[in-house]
């Protein structure tokens, strides 16, 4: 991936440079200045472990905080400069625009609330890039961070599953099912207390298990693998409890990517044909172990046959009666939208909903942005998962070493499985999800640029 070069910048870090030359003197030899590394990294940890625990409120404050240690480093640590990635002109573009949705939104006020929490998801974002520039061997410890609270969230929802917990709100329809065929739906720790939110959390999670067990089998190191193989196999049942048919179709394209990632990396770059048997065999056998669980399991299967019922699923026709009613919305607004979040979407939605169909959302993370910010706004945020997937495939099919490729994959594996689950729902809009998220795409960023520096 390119490094964008442009006088602004040059400017920018030029006056940088001479606030730094001020206050670094006066921060010598200081405990922030010779701990600040490990404070942004504790930081950033601590912020992925609360996403389980923490409300929105608390987990934004932790991202500002986080942004907050970055920004001091860069002013009192000599050589700290900012950079950005020609990717990242696509998501720069994407929140202007928002911006400007929001001043012309009638609804400032709940616009400006809204993309508040934007502003502080981009500068988290841009603070781990910021942080992981010059600290990459954080990268497999936040992996591994990120692996160990999915975990933590799997055990949990296995438990939950274990007692039969009982749904805190009407989301399944079971007018058409027997009761042993009703499945109860897990919600893990996570605030709100919500199935599909949990859902959404483990999808974006679902990479660093491919990472962390291919590196320790790389490595010969066949115990850590099956704890990371069992621990996988925990987290994939949760998210199949909490019957979430989004994050089903997710899971779904997630393993079909995963046997081409992997046939590719094997056989193809490093031509070990020796596993060829064995990755045959490992992947026709989970392939019929699932299909059989499935059969047998009357609840998981009629959930994932709801999918196609359609309007014979009131949930499902509930979402179309949402989908026809904010595409009315985004072609009355379709240049700037309404204005962010969701408390201008309800004021706005009010307008156009179909009578006893109330939403707090589109359901439609793509919808969601256009009726928002308009359809430029929805571009660019396309503009810039296209660009970084397009950089992400060509550093895996060309460039770096194996553990190298498969961070890549990984990382874009964990963004697609989000992005395919964000066409049915929008649970990736909770600080949870976007946090953890935000800090794949940030691991995914500097991996590129990493490979474009050393080119």
């Amino acid at each position: 991936m390119k490094i964008l070069k442009s006088k602004i910048f040059d400017i920018i870090n030029s006056l940088l440079f001479r606030v730094q030359d001020f206050l670094s003197p006066l921060f010598k030899g200081s405990f922030i200045v010779s701990k600040i590394d490990d404070i942004i990294f504790l930081l950033i940890s601590l912020t992925i472990i609360s996403t389980a625990f923490l409300e929105s409120g608390m987990l934004g404050f932790m991202a500002i905080l986080t942004a907050f240690a970055v920004f001091i480093k860069i002013l009192i640590v000599k050589g700290e400069k900012i950079e950005l990635e020609t990717s990242n002109l696509f998501f720069i573009s994407f929140l202007i625009i928002s911006f400007i949705s929001v001043i012309n939104s009638t609804l400032v006020s709940q616009s400006l609330y809204g993309f508040s929490k934007t502003l502080i998801y981009a500068a988290f974002f841009f603070a781990v890039v910021q942080f992981l520039k010059s600290n990459k061997t954080k990268i497999i410890p936040l992996i591994f961070i990120i692996f160990s609270v999915m975990t933590f969230e799997g055990i949990i929802g296995i438990l939950q599953h274990n007692v039969h917990i009982e749904s805190i709100a009407t989301w399944q329809d079971t007018s058409y099912l027997n009761p042993e065929e009703v499945l109860s739906r897990v919600y893990g720790t996570l605030k709100p207390y919500n199935p599909n939110l949990l859902a959404g959390y483990l999808v974006s999670g679902l990479g660093m298990f491919f990472a962390l067990s291919f590196l320790a089998l790389r490595n010969k190191k066949f115990p850590m693998f099956f704890v990371i193989l069992f621990c996988s196999l925990l987290t994939l049942m949760t998210l199949v409890f909490t019957g979430t048919r989004g994050a089903y179709i997710a899971l779904f394209v997630f393993l079909l990517a995963i046997c081409f990632v992997t046939y590719n990396l094997l056989f193809k770059q490093f031509k070990i044909e020796s596993l060829k048997k064995t990755w045959n065999y490992t992947v026709g056998s989970f392939s019929l172990v699932s299909a059989g669980v499935i059969i047998a399991t009357p609840s998981i299967l009629k959930r994932i046959f709801s999918i196609f019922l359609m309007r014979g699923d009131s949930s499902t026709s509930f979402r179309f009666n949402v989908y026809q009613s904010s595409l009315r919305m985004f072609t009355d607004n379709w240049i700037l939208g309404i204005g962010t979040g969701n408390k201008t979407f309800r004021e706005i939605y009010g307008l156009y909903m179909l009578s006893g169909f109330d939403a707090l959302s589109s359901y439609c993370i793509y919808l969601e942005i256009a009726l928002e910010s308009g359809i430029f706004a929805l571009l660019a945020y396309l503009g810039f998962f296209v660009c970084l997937f397009k950089n992400g495939i060509q550093n895996f099919l060309h460039k770096g070493d194996f553990s190298s490729k498969v961070i890549v994959s990984a990382c874009m594996l964990s963004i697609l499985a989000v992005l395919v689950h964000g066409f049915v729902d929008t649970v990736y809009f909770r600080a949870p999800v976007q946090l953890v998220f935000w800090v794949i795409v940030a691991v995914l960023v500097v991996l590129i640029r990493e490979e474009a520096v050393e080119q």
